[in-house]
């Protein structure tokens, strides 16, 4: 229709008619663009909450599991407290047996510190990653993310140390449970067989429970440190 009405006028050298079409014509194409604009960028703010919203969530799933194996690491700790400290006296009345065998089957079964990632891979692999708030708050995602894998790193180092002992304990101790399980605060005295008299007077056992010890303190302190980075995280990711 414009484009008939431009012609007409053309033809007719109605050049004033011509300039107003094409006036027409320009704020048009400049109302077009700014809509597109606007609805580009409508796109995304709302994409930018969307994100932010599931690294919210990622972050507090993160920082929960983190403290939850902080928890069963301290009750471990204890627990291996007691298997230390009966070994050192030689003493195990009947009722501790429960305890003192759920000790030596949770030696050794830790969690590495968790991080929910899928939302920052998402946002790397897409390229919107600099849609996230500012440098800084980008800064503090990827320093978030480096400290999970460097405390992830560590675990060789770890399981180097925590295997070999957690091996000697099982060549002293049986367990006749009827299903794996990961974690039990007690074991009924007749499915554990060992000799307590002999692990008393056996100091290379009595090292393999130090050590197992030693190592779940320090995983106890990565999952507690990297809680501590993923809060610090959330905080700012809150407060944008």
């Amino acid at each position: 229709m414009l484009l008939r009405r431009i012609t007409k006028h053309v033809k007719q050298q109605d050049w004033f008619a011509v300039w107003v079409d094409f006036v027409i014509v320009v704020i048009g194409v400049f109302i077009g663009i700014q809509v597109a604009n606007w609805n580009e960028a409508q796109k995304s703010r709302q994409a930018v909450q969307a994100y932010k919203k599931q690294l919210i969530t990622d972050m507090e799933l993160s920082i929960a599991r983190n403290q939850f194996q902080v928890t069963q690491g301290r009750q471990e700790v204890e627990q291996l407290d007691f298997v230390l400290t009966a070994l050192t006296r030689c003493e195990l009345s009947e009722s501790d047996k429960p305890v003192f065998a759920a000790g030596l089957y949770n030696m050794g079964k830790y969690d590495l510190p968790i991080m929910v990632t899928s939302t920052i891979d998402e946002l790397k692999a897409t390229g919107n990653f600099p849609l996230i708030g500012d440098s800084e708050l980008r800064r503090k995602i990827s320093e978030t993310v480096r400290e999970y894998q460097t405390k992830l790193a560590i675990n060789p180092q770890l399981a180097g140390r925590t295997i070999p002992s957690v091996n000697y304990v099982r060549t002293r101790v049986r367990f006749l449970l009827d299903e794996h399980r990961p974690r039990l605060p007690e074991i009924q005295a007749s499915k554990a067989v060992y000799d307590f008299e002999a692990l008393c007077t056996d100091p290379t056992f009595l090292n393999a429970v130090t050590t197992v010890r030693e190592m779940t303190l320090a995983i106890i302190g990565l999952n507690g440190q990297m809680a501590e980075f993923q809060q610090a995280l959330l905080t700012d990711l809150l407060q944008e």
